[in-house]
């Protein structure tokens, strides 16, 4: 692929995705095209092309403003970012319906009772547990990663001792480890982010690592979106994989599609779990 820059004002170099913006957006195509123009458009475009003493302070704002209102204006006719978010599960596939449903009847049945006891005690509902569970090693005791994460929640040693685990392979201390550290991180947040969208944060938080999460954060709300919403923060996660933007953040580059997988993941997960004939499997 053939990648086309321009440099600014400022004398960064833009991705040819933020330079397509400006060419695609020109708010003169007829409306049957299905683009839509942003209604501060017009007037930002005007900037980018004056070289002001405005545009040489904000460009970076400017251009991630336009980018991100085009995006969300135009998602379906042409995204501009790769990977798009409807690269991401909204169903269980057939072959995971199948999976978690033989897992259900054969593997969790030995962990309901300590999902249930240990969820109690750090008030957390047992069957989101256990999804993150699920999701971290298919409620296996002895799982393993080759990254080193070990045991039902797949805690790293770091995190292990952060929250008393001496065993990662015990399954009360994995699972009772792992809610301590969910519960951190859900305390962790800022007052602002109400439920559900603070337990899908916390858990890309888990996932990723806070300092990651508030650099989308950042992005989000220089982007005009709103960071307690996990919908607009789970695209600027994203674009953490890229490095226009992860370069104007504080913690760098990140796999931002891993913590969206994973979260999109759990609540499939945990949706199916609410299912009362689902559970009747495993009595």
């Amino acid at each position: 692929m053939i990648r086309l820059h321009y440099k600014n004002p400022r004398g960064s170099l833009v991705s040819w995705r933020i330079i397509s913006v400006l060419l695609l957006t020109g708010c003169d195509k007829p409306p049957d095209t299905g683009v839509v123009c942003p209604a501060f458009l017009p007037a930002m475009v005007a900037n980018q092309q004056t070289g002001s003493p405005e545009h040489t302070r904000d460009s970076n704002r400017s251009y991630r403003q336009l980018s991100w209102a085009y995006y969300l204006d135009n998602r379906q006719a042409a995204p501009l970012f790769d990977p798009p978010l409807d690269a991401f599960p909204v169903a269980l596939s057939a072959a995971e319906n199948v999976s978690i449903n033989t897992h259900i009847a054969h593997r969790l049945p030995r962990y309901e009772a300590l999902f249930r006891r240990i969820a109690e005690s750090h008030q957390i509902d047992w069957r989101l547990l256990a999804a993150i569970s699920y999701q971290e090693s298919h409620w296996s005791p002895r799982a393993r990663s080759p990254t080193g994460v070990r045991g039902m929640m797949m805690l790293t040693l770091t995190t292990a001792r952060e929250v008393g685990v001496r065993n990662r392979l015990d399954v009360e201390q994995s699972v009772r480890g792992g809610a301590r550290y969910l519960n951190r991180i859900h305390d962790r947040l800022p007052e602002s982010i109400r439920e559900p969208d603070r337990t899908w944060i916390a858990l890309a938080a888990y996932n990723v690592g806070m300092g990651h999460v508030y650099d989308a954060r950042d992005l989000t709300l220089q982007a005009g979106g709103n960071p307690d919403k996990w919908h607009d923060l789970r695209f600027h996660l994203l674009l953490l994989e890229q490095s226009w933007w992860y370069r104007q953040t504080r913690y760098g580059y990140a796999r931002g599609s891993e913590p969206v997988r994973y979260v999109e993941n759990i609540r499939l997960f945990y949706q199916h779990l609410q299912q009362p004939q689902i559970l009747a499997q495993s009595d």
